[in-house]
This record gives structure tokens, C-alpha cells and sequence, in this order.
């Protein structure tokens, strides 16, 4: 049975909040950039990471393959991409081609990194339910400081003004 099929009709998939297009793409592995995960991109044939094949996507290297409507009542617009295309036309380039576009990435996260003060902590780890909370432990962390933001080291950031998050300076 494809995905969401029990709600279908007229074209558009109300259960799913998608048109019946998009669920087969769906189920081709045809997805939107924010659906697509590393493991699809693995079984397409790509060995690269899946941050650099987003930075190819937002390039304009790596295009939609189509859009279908999603969004309920709103019917937007969404771009599809496949994994498969992208795959191809990445190893169908020349070496020094590859090397460039992997250059531009590198220089583009160089010049995105967050500058600041180094710092290093730990921040509180919680478990339970929303209605009782529990404390788990304690995440140690180093990351760089940038306004009210800790950038972590190890991806991701956190609200420095946080009440459950300690930090100095690191030296």
C-alpha cells in the first residue's frame, strides 16, 4: 500500500496533506530537501555528506526534479529532488570540476563559522514528561560564543541566557 493511500481523492490527499503526485514521489524516494535523509542519499549512490548536497541544491548545482502541491487548504509549492539525479550528475564531472564545487563549499563554511569567545560547559539533560520533568544529567560541551548564542563544537547551538546552561571561558 503506497503512503497515505486511504485518504485519497480528487487529486489531493487530505490525511497526508499532499497531492497524490507527491506521494508517488514519495514513494519513488523523489522528496523535498527537508524530507531527504542521509540514508536516501547513500542508496542513491552518493558519497559525499548530505550538508554538501544541500550547499549543491542552494548553488543551483543540484536541481528539482519537479514540485507538487502540499499544505492543506493552501496548496503550496514544493520542489522535489532525487537523490539519483543529483548521484549522476556529480560523478558524470571532471575530478577538477569536483574538487572546485568541494572548495567552494569548504570556503563557504570557513566564512559562516560563528566568531566569538571559545567557551566550555556542560547543560542539563532532561527526561520524564512535559507534566514531570526529570533530570537525567548533565551534556559537557565546548563551542564558541556569539552574542547570546553557544555554537557547539559538536553541531547545533544553545541560548547562552538558558537557565540550565554553565559556561566559562576556555583557555
Amino acid at each position: 500500500m503506497a503512503y497515505g493511500s486511504e485518504g485519497r481523492g480528487n487529486g489531493y490527499d487530505w490525511d497526508a496533506g499532499m497531492s497524490n503526485n507527491a506521494l508517488d514521489a514519495y514513494d519513488r524516494g523523489i522528496k523535498p530537501l527537508s524530507k531527504i535523509t542521509a540514508e536516501d542519499l547513500k542508496a542513491a549512490g552518493w558519497e559525499k555528506t548530505k550538508t554538501f548536497a544541500i550547499f549543491l541544491a542552494k548553488q543551483h548545482f543540484w536541481i528539482s526534479s519537479e514540485w507538487h502541491h502540499s499544505g492543506g487548504e493552501w496548496f503550496n509549492a514544493v520542489n522535489f529532488y532525487s537523490p539519483v539525479l543529483l548521484a549522476d550528475k556529480w560523478y558524470a564531472l571532471a575530478p577538477d570540476k569536483q574538487a572546485d564545487w568541494v572548495a567552494r563549499f569548504e570556503n563557504e563554511r570557513k566564512a559562516t563559522k560563528p566568531t566569538g569567545k571559545r567557551v566550555e560547559g556542560y547543560f542539563t539533560i532532561w527526561g520524564g514528561s512535559r507534566r514531570r520533568p526529570r533530570r537525567i544529567g548533565d551534556q559537557p560541551f565546548v563551542g564558541t560564543l556569539s552574542g547570546d548564542w553557544i555554537h557547539l563544537d559538536g553541531g547545533g547551538r544553545k541560548k547562552a541566557a538558558s537557565r540550565h546552561i554553565f559556561y566559562k571561558e576556555s583557555r
